[in-house]
């Protein structure tokens, strides 16, 4: 036998027979970190079909490039959305490039960092080197648990951060002002959908009626529609927690019930021509939306109304913020957000928490006061 699984903790490994050292004594490699059995199992097939074709080498051997083809073949192409697969491989040329003929035990923080310090010379934005690091670090985790490397040489650099880029939202007044305005508008539902629930431009078109509970009053966010390779495409979300339940306000409940009843005369009207994939959001023949027909068409609107400048995806900060300012606990807005953690619904909002604790201190005062 070749190979075999093992559970550990939380976790699974394999352990492979990569052949016989030069005493005749069997060989064998273990690789560890894998979530699943799933994933564990498809790894394991994917190892014997290297050794069994004789493309399998020690990683003593490896040099960085060749580490990183080996791992983006193995992991990202089985385990990401394909447009995450594509960057990766964008941003894997980059570092192949500048530190790709290191060997993967000689590779230092030293060697990254100033690859990231090149990289910024070259006019790269900071925000383009921080998702470099991020793919690198991950890419180095997993060779750590796959025992190619002791310990991830990431870890000890630096990586550039960010200018933090000014969130804009609109206030309640505009934003109702706003609804009011585009109410005979193909995107009146998309943008109230944004406003009252926070979705993403690519769940609001990925959103199908089966998953609407209006008698009850609640939607399921279970897919995203996103363009790859010119294609729109129905995905799952990329996180599990972006896969959730949002409770409606009853007014959106209705706009929605309206809506349903002039999609369903149209469904009548167009006949065998409706292309009938139960999107909640679609063009008179039954097609979805485009996320990026959203933002164009939104852009286009606020600056022919006059509206504060702002892109579609600001309606969701717009939501999120609102509610914040509401004094609803972060966790529920995180949670309604899809937030894969409470720390990024934190630090994403960051600006409005001061003013909710003055408003909380001002209302423990008044308690203690009477």
């Amino acid at each position: 036998m070749r190979g075999h699984i093992r559970k550990r903790g939380s976790t699974y490994s394999i352990v492979v027979d990569i052949g016989r050292d030069e005493n005749g004594k069997r060989k064998q490699k273990w690789f560890s970190g894998y979530k699943t059995k799933k994933e564990a199992e498809k790894a394991l097939a994917d190892i014997i079909a290297k050794i069994e074709k004789g493309e399998y080498f020690e990683p003593a051997n490896m040099t960085v490039a060749e580490y990183l083809n080996y791992w983006l073949d193995t992991y990202p192409k089985n385990n990401v959305a394909p447009s995450t697969y594509r960057r990766y491989t964008e941003f894997a040329a980059h570092i192949k490039t500048h530190i790709g003929g290191i060997m993967m035990p000689k590779l230092k923080p030293a060697h990254i960092q100033s690859f990231y310090s090149s990289l910024l010379e070259k006019n790269l934005s900071k925000s383009t080197v921080l998702k470099i690091h991020r793919m690198l670090h991950l890419a180095l985790k997993h060779a750590v648990n796959w025992q190619i490397i002791i310990s991830n040489p990431t870890d000890a650099v630096t990586p550039p951060r960010p200018d933090k880029v000014e969130m804009r939202v609109w206030d309640v007044e505009t934003a109702k002002k706003f609804l009011d305005d585009i109410a005979e508008t193909p995107i009146y539902i998309p943008v109230l959908l944004a406003l009252q629930t926070g979705m993403r431009a690519g769940e609001i078109c990925g959103l199908k009626w089966e998953n609407i509970d209006l008698p009850r009053g609640f939607l399921m966010v279970k897919y995203a529609l996103q363009r790859i390779n010119g294609v729109l495409t129905l995905k799952e979300p990329k996180t599990a927690k972006s896969m959730r339940t949002i409770a409606l306000m009853d007014y959106t409940v209705q706009a929605l019930k309206e809506h349903k009843r002039k999609q369903n005369k149209t469904k009548l009207l167009m006949g065998s021509a409706y292309n009938d994939q139960d999107f909640v959001c679609a063009w008179d023949d039954g097609r979805p939306y485009d996320p990026h027909y959203l933002g164009q068409k939104f852009t286009k609107l606020i600056k022919l109304l006059g509206y504060p400048k702002i892109r579609f995806h600001d309606l969701r900060h717009t939501h999120a913020t609102m509610l914040l300012q509401q004094g609803i606990n972060p966790k529920i807005v995180s949670e309604r957000l899809g937030h894969s953690q409470i720390s990024v619904t934190l630090d994403t909002y960051s600006h409005v928490l001061p003013n909710i604790q003055k408003e909380a201190v001002s209302k423990i005062e008044e308690l203690f006061a009477k």
